[in-house]
């Protein structure tokens, strides 16, 4: 028997990634980068105003401008500043030609075509977002191994960027033994009692933005976990067994295990609940068996960290499934 830190070690040295994939942008939410992405050019490619207002040369604001003209987000026309002039312009427009200063719109004054202003506050270059503000061309935008949050996908689409290279999810096989098992919403017979452990696994890898799992079930004999298991190690990536991990008569996971040439790395660990917790291999196919019995506790241990599952995305999952 190993102790939790020592089942943690073999558990990391025996996990590697999944071959990167090249996804949409619109499909990577969750996954994990796997190479650096650098700016291909500066955002913005404009000094840009961040206020609507009115767009100045600094050091004018002291007299009245006349007004010439508006520029909007978004717009093709270029136009140009001179002295004792101004143009009214929105957030995200890019300044005119001569501007240097925009003067927010609740700080002026407008009669006609003249403005005033009334901002004490005001300095050189005040509300105005310089080029490359952002992001400069070439600077490292995101790095490998960085998660893509919600906020991650707005920046990368923000500087053009429309496909990533990341880490797939693992597809996985959740196998429930135990002849006892009522699914939940059916009469218990006697001796039955509610499956529940598929309930908390399957909701714990979709936290971490896995989706392709299948339950499947296996009664308790010795022929049928073993064309169960090899059925599911033919087209996942992480299989995860529950119950018939221990040393019983109807315990078969460890022979099933070895019948489909997996190689066991480590089976018992010193913890309470989850003691007889197993973990093998198949060449880069990852098997554990989950002790069943221990129900809703063995799974509050699991999401404590006693035993990590790092999913093969570069160990870099936000939240520790474990």
């Amino acid at each position: 028997m190993i102790s939790v830190e020592e089942a943690k070690k073999l558990i990391s040295e025996h996990i590697s990634s999944l071959k990167p994939v090249i996804k949409p942008l619109q499909q990577a939410a969750e996954h994990v980068l796997a190479n650096d992405i650098f700016a291909a050019f500066d955002i913005p490619a404009f000094a840009q105003s961040s206020m609507d207002g009115y767009a100045i040369i600094f050091g004018e604001q002291t007299t009245n401008l006349n007004l010439i003209g508006e520029m909007a987000a978004g717009t093709a026309n270029k136009l140009t500043l001179t002295k004792g002039q101004a143009i009214r312009i929105f957030t995200g427009a890019p300044l005119p030609d001569g501007a240097d200063t925009v003067v927010m719109q609740e700080k002026t004054s407008r009669e006609n075509n003249t403005i005033s202003f009334q901002d004490e506050q005001l300095v050189l270059g005040s509300n105005v977002r310089p080029i490359g503000s952002e992001i400069s061309t070439g600077e490292l935008a995101m790095k490998k191994g960085d998660w893509l949050s919600p906020a991650s996908l707005a920046f990368l689409a923000g500087i053009g960027i429309h496909e990533v290279e990341v880490y797939p999810m693992p597809r996985v096989a959740i196998i429930l033994t135990g002849n006892e098992l009522q699914q939940p919403g059916l009469a218990l017979n006697f001796g039955q009692v509610y499956e529940s452990n598929s309930y908390s696994l399957v909701a714990a890898l979709n936290k971490e933005g896995i989706r392709e799992i299948e339950v499947l079930t296996a009664e308790d004999t010795l022929e049928t976990l073993t064309d169960v298991l090899k059925g599911a190690l033919a087209k996942n990536d992480l299989v995860l067994l529950t119950g018939g991990v221990s040393v019983g008569d109807y315990d078969f996971v460890l022979e099933a295990a070895a019948n489909c040439g997996v190689k066991q790395i480590f089976h018992k660990v010193k913890q309470k609940p989850g003691k007889p917790l197993f973990f093998g291999k198949k060449d880069d196919q990852v098997i554990f068996g989950l002790p069943g019995n221990c129900r809703c506790k063995s799974y509050a241990t699991w999401r404590s960290g006693v035993i990590p599952f790092e999913f093969f995305c570069a160990g870099k999952l936000p939240h520790s499934i474990g």
